[in-house]
């Protein structure tokens, strides 16, 4: 999948329930998809109940929050557990990955606004030619 109306076509049940926000960037997207199959493993048949609530970037780093229906996770109490920690494994994961490319990189706190860049991203910031990571909005 390469930007997130695929993603929505491919998983519409994690889309279907208006989200907060959703503010995708170029490089996690990547990391995103990949979580969102894993969360799509993880349910198994019943997939009633999952939605994400919110996408962002707090800190440098991708967060990404979502609601299970309680009587689904009341019913299997180690699958909250099992989606939290694929949640933190990719919001972990995007602390080194470039929020602009996906290629290995760094949270740099140098120039204000913290984000994770590879070194040549982080030269355009620096040097104030850096485009926006985000999806534009026709591609949501």
């Amino acid at each position: 999948m390469n930007n997130p109306k695929e993603l929505k076509s491919r998983f519409p049940y994690q889309f279907e329930i208006e989200a907060i926000s959703m503010s995708h960037s170029r490089g996690w997207f990547r990391l995103f998809s990949r979580l969102c199959s894993d969360i799509d493993q993880a349910l198994g048949e019943d997939k009633r109940g999952f939605h994400w609530l919110q996408v962002k970037e707090k800190f440098g780093a991708a967060r990404m929050y979502f609601r299970l229906h309680e009587g689904v996770y009341e019913q299997e109490p180690d699958l909250m557990k099992r989606l939290m920690d694929l949640k933190f494994a990719a919001e972990a994961a995007s602390q080194d990955v470039c929020a602009a490319c996906g290629r290995p990189g760094r949270i740099d706190h140098r120039a204000g606004y913290m984000l994770a860049l590879c070194d040549k991203h982080h030269r355009e910031r620096l040097d104030d030619t850096l485009g926006s990571v985000w999806f534009e909005e026709d591609e949501l």
